[in-house]
């Protein structure tokens, strides 16, 4: 081995062991990961939603409170520009728990969440509320049919998850008379960006 090759070789496993380093410290950052705790603080207490804000999907709603039908479903309201939130589930800035919103897909176009399946991991959403903007981070977008839905709302909709994430819904697979599954979008909170 030259000497050259020997200098670019101990140059090699030095950046390599420095890149290792700051990966381990969070200096270095890969493409969806989550921006350094420092960048956010946590909401003064849970809010109520009133905005919905997802930059890659170019929503800005207003959100509204809603209550799960006599006969059990989760209707959106009726305003296709609007986003309910449901009442029951947690306030952004909850500790546990889950912040259920949902909005209607229109299978003309003009729905407020009619582009929800093309929400992707890494992508931030934003809930306004009066203490400050919540922002969330995608983790995961699903699409269920109406059974799987049925059979995973505990897990989907329920209150008693130890660390709380944003749900978000909607239909979609319209057959000419209906629609036959919903889109289900997660994501977990960062905070309140720093000033």
């Amino acid at each position: 081995m030259s000497l050259l090759d020997h200098a670019l070789s101990r140059l090699a496993s030095v950046l390599l062991v420095l890149a290792v380093g700051l990966v381990g410290f969070g200096a270095v950052l890969p493409s969806g990961a989550a921006a350094p705790a420092g960048d956010f603080r946590p909401l003064s207490s849970p809010a109520k939603p009133t905005r919905l804000v997802v930059p890659a999907l170019g929503v800005r709603a207003p959100i509204t409170p809603i209550e799960v039908s006599p006969s059990g479903v989760l209707d959106p309201p009726a305003d296709v520009d609007v986003v309910g939130w449901w009442k029951r589930s947690v306030r952004p800035g909850a500790t546990r728990g889950q912040t259920v919103l949902t909005g209607h897909t229109v299978h003309t176009g003009g729905g407020v969440l009619d582009r929800l399946g093309e929400l992707r991991p890494g992508q931030v959403v934003r809930v306004v509320t009066p203490r400050g903007a919540m922002v969330y981070r995608t983790t995961r977008v699903v699409t269920l049919s109406k059974a799987e839905l049925a059979e995973r709302s505990k897990a989907l909709f329920g209150q008693d998850r130890r660390q709380t994430r944003l749900v978000l819904i909607t239909c979609t697979d319209w057959n000419g008379t209906d629609f036959e599954s919903n889109v289900v979008a997660f994501a977990r909170p960062l905070g309140v960006r720093q000033s």
